[in-house]
C-alpha cells in the first residue's frame, strides 16, 4: 500500500512538472499557426496591390465603405446578447467577408485572395462570454493601421477616405497587428483599423490605450508592408506606439512629420 502511494505521488509530481511544458508547446504551435495567418493576409494584400495599380486596400476606417476584411455596412455589429448568440452574429458578419448571402454578392476586398475565414482569426483568440462577446467586430482578430489613409485626415472621397499607394510607405512599416482582446470598449473593436494608440489618436494617450494583444506573452506578431509576417517584442510595439517625435514603423501618416 505504501509503495502504491509513493508511485502515485511520483506520478503526480511528474505530471505537475510536465503540464506547463505541454501548455507552452501548445502555445508555440498555435503561435506558429497564427503567424502563418498573418503571412497569408499580407500575401493577399500584395496580390491586391498588384491588381490595383499599387493602391492598398482600404483599412476599414468605419464600416460605411468596403475594406480589406468586409464589404460596407457590415451587420450585425456586436456586442452579442450572450455567448449563445455569438455564433449567429459571427455567421451574419461572415457574409460581409465572403459576400455569400448578400444581394448583390459583395465580398471584402481580400476575399478573392484569402477565401478561408479561419485566416482572419488567431487560434488563441477564443470566445469569452465575459469579454469577447462585447466586441462589435467578431470575424477577425487582426486590425489594420489607419496610417494608410492618414488616420482619416485626408479628404473623404464619396464617403471613403482615399488609400495611399504601397510605394508611399517603407517595407518595414507595420500594417497589421492583433487587437487587444482584453479591452472591447471604446473604438478598439468598432471597425477594422485603429491608431496604435486608439482612444485619443496619440495625443495624451498612455500605455493603457494601446491596442495590441498580449496573448503571445512577450512577443507581438505583425504583418508588414513588404508582405512578410514577423514576431517582435511587445515592448518594441509599446515603444513605437508611445513615440510622438518621429515617424516609425507604427506611426507613418504621410500627412505629418511625426507620422501621427
Amino acid at each position: 500500500m505504501v509503495e502504491l502511494l509513493v508511485v502515485i505521488a511520483i506520478i503526480a509530481i511528474l505530471a505537475s512538472m510536465l503540464l506547463p511544458s505541454l501548455a507552452r508547446a501548445k502555445s508555440r504551435a498555435l503561435a506558429t499557426n497564427d503567424i502563418n495567418n498573418s503571412k497569408q493576409c499580407m500575401l493577399a494584400m500584395s496580390m491586391y496591390v498588384l491588381d490595383n495599380l499599387d493602391v492598398l486596400p482600404a483599412p476599414g476606417w468605419g464600416t460605411a465603405a468596403d475594406c480589406w476584411a468586409a464589404s460596407k455596412n457590415i451587420s450585425p455589429l456586436g456586442p452579442a446578447a450572450n455567448a449563445a448568440a455569438y455564433q449567429a452574429d459571427y455567421d451574419g458578419q461572415l457574409r460581409y467577408f465572403s459576400g455569400i448571402g448578400l444581394n448583390p454578392p459583395a465580398p471584402g476586398l481580400l476575399y478573392q485572395y484569402l477565401k478561408s475565414p479561419k485566416l482572419l482569426l488567431c487560434p488563441q483568440d477564443v470566445a469569452d462570454a465575459s469579454v469577447w462577446t462585447k466586441r462589435q467586430i467578431f470575424i477577425t482578430s487582426y486590425i489594420w493601421n489607419g496610417g494608410i489613409i492618414a488616420y482619416g485626415e485626408n479628404v473623404p472621397n464619396n464617403g471613403q477616405h482615399p488609400t495611399y499607394k504601397l510605394s508611399k510607405f517603407r517595407a518595414s512599416n507595420i500594417l497589421q497587428w492583433e487587437n487587444n482582446e482584453k479591452n472591447p470598449a471604446g473604438g478598439q473593436w468598432n471597425d477594422f483599423s485603429n491608431y496604435p494608440l486608439e482612444t485619443a489618436g496619440g495625443a495624451g494617450s498612455t500605455v493603457n490605450d494601446i491596442t495590441f494583444s498580449q496573448r503571445h506573452g512577450k512577443a507581438a506578431q505583425v504583418g508588414r508592408m513588404d508582405g512578410s509576417a514577423a514576431r517582435i517584442t511587445y515592448a518594441e510595439m509599446v515603444g513605437m506606439a508611445l513615440n510622438s517625435t518621429a515617424k516609425n514603423d507604427l506611426w507613418y501618416s504621410p500627412l505629418s512629420a511625426n507620422g501621427h
